[in-house]
């Protein structure tokens, strides 16, 4: 399979490409480099699959490029607007998108265990922490997000708690308060290794899908 790479340059792509020339049946077809999309006016574009860890402008210029090509893509960048969000849902009519906030093999099972347990406990007060390095922006991430709008409801508020912290590649913790004993669950990612193992692993399943917005949450 031949898999094009977007925001080859960043630390998550890097690990993409070192895992891309370990794999028997993947082959680097194009790496494009540049946050802001700048190589994109260049790229050939013919994979069976593109992989995205660049940046929402990036992403935007890459769906200019790609009209009337049906290349199949899998997006691991976050921040979008909704008028951005709302572009790439619709991409779908178009071609098998498949769009993550979170890559990392085990992240659906953790998420599902946080929704099962704010339904079992309603009365919990319910926290969401994260912890990535330095280098990121202050404000909560797209799991982050993710998993607030999943324990929101039945009437309480959900907190978060935003660390940044030397080169850490990721925590996400959800803790359930019940004034005399708390439920935690945590999710450490060992290395960034761990986001383009899943975002690979979303790539295979990806290719030869129908046309569609895909999630992780459908792969597992």
């Amino acid at each position: 399979m031949r898999v094009a790479l977007l925001g080859a340059g960043g630390k998550v792509g890097r690990e993409v490409v070192a895992q891309i020339g370990g794999a028997d049946d993947l082959t680097l077809a194009e790496m494009i480099s540049g946050r802001d999309g700048s190589e994109l006016a260049t790229a050939r574009l013919d994979a069976d699959v593109l992989i995205d860890f660049s940046a929402p402008d990036a992403v935007m210029d890459l769906l200019d490029r790609l009209a009337g090509n049906p290349l199949p893509l899998v997006i691991g960048t976050t921040g979008f607007s909704a008028d951005q969000t709302a572009r790439l849902l619709a991409e779908g009519k178009s071609r098998p998108i498949l769009i993550g906030a979170n890559f990392t093999l085990g992240f659906e099972t953790f998420r599902r265990a946080g929704q099962m347990l704010a339904s079992a406990l309603p009365d919990a007060a319910v926290a969401v922490r994260e912890t990535y390095n330095a280098q990121k922006k202050p404000d909560a991430s797209g799991t982050t997000k993710m998993l607030v709008a999943d324990l929101s409801g039945m009437d309480r508020r959900v907190t978060t708690e935003i660390r940044r912290l030397g080169d850490t590649p990721g925590i996400n913790e959800l803790r359930f308060d019940l004034g005399v004993a708390e439920i935690s669950l945590t999710l450490s990612v060992a290395s960034r290794a761990a986001y383009a193992a899943g975002a690979l692993a979303a790539a295979r399943w990806l290719v030869g899908r129908p046309n569609g917005a895909y999630a992780p949450s459908d792969i597992s």
